[in-house]
């Protein structure tokens, strides 16, 4: 039985598409109901309030109709938080937009998926409060990854439980080695120091203590080349959005590090 009725709920949206001549469509990550998608008529009309929120990575608090089946609709627009920054830094734009496809590829439309949303929710107000977007990113693809049936053990070495030292990566144990288990699988990734380091360390921080981060562009790029062997072998999706981000990246010369790291979690 269908069932429509009316709610307040929180929301963030994912992206938008046009529909027919003058309307348009809206998916939103509600906390209350899932991934949903919206109907919006007329958004054209100037007297159109819901053309405000009509932008990827907006936060808000909305009321309309959800419907079990189809579209649903918007009616108001309570508090929001508008992306500005986000969608006018094209590398902002671009981390951003692969956070959200990754929600989008995760899981079904209409489940609820509340721990999710608050991860994406919080990661999405750090990329707009100016912390490096590709630190937000990298948190936040590692520690969906649980979304798509991937559970690696980042946390302890597999063989023997060590959580201090040089760890490297294994696909046959599904966790991290400690450098005296290297010997134990010979085909192990080969993860620099400093991408085991930082991958261990982002799946356990949570957004809300994560202080400034300044990472170079070689310590970048050892982490994408990481997290790229995990996704291609655990999950195997290939977003438009990830490709965007290895064509942007191309233009750094990623044997420039002239950027110290430093790390404070205060």
């Amino acid at each position: 039985m269908r069932k429509d009725y009316y709610a307040r709920f929180d929301g963030i949206v994912l992206f938008t598409r046009k529909y027919r001549e003058n309307d348009l469509l809206i998916k939103i990550f509600t906390k209350e109901f899932g991934k949903r998608m919206f109907f919006i008529r007329n958004v054209q009309r100037a007297n159109n309030g819901l053309r405000e929120i009509a932008f990827p990575y907006l936060r808000a608090n909305f009321v309309g109709r959800i419907n079990d089946k189809g579209f649903s609709f918007l009616s108001d627009v309570g508090e929001r938080h508008f992306p500005k920054t986000t969608i006018q830094n094209i590398e902002a734009n671009a981390y951003a937009a692969y956070m959200v496809g990754l929600t989008d590829a995760a899981f079904e439309d209409f489940i609820p998926e509340d721990t999710l949303f608050d991860l994406l929710w919080q990661g999405l107000e750090k990329i707009e409060g100016g912390v490096d977007p590709t630190v937000v990113a990298n948190i936040f693809e590692i520690q969906i990854l649980p979304k798509f049936g991937v559970t690696p053990n980042f946390v302890s070495c597999a063989i023997c439980g060590e959580t201090q030292g040089n760890f490297d990566y294994s696909m046959k144990y599904a966790g991290v080695l400690c450098e005296r288990h290297f010997h134990m699988d010979e085909r192990r990734l080969h993860w620099s120091r400093r991408a085991s380091y930082f991958i261990r360390m982002f799946s356990q921080i949570p957004y809300a203590k994560l202080g400034t981060v300044s990472l170079g562009q070689q310590t970048k790029s050892e982490l994408r080349k990481a997290l790229d062997m995990l996704y291609e072998e655990y999950v195997g999706i290939h977003l438009k959005s990830h490709h965007f981000i290895s064509q942007m990246e191309s233009f750094i010369n990623p044997l420039d590090d002239k950027q110290e790291k430093t790390y404070d979690n205060s």
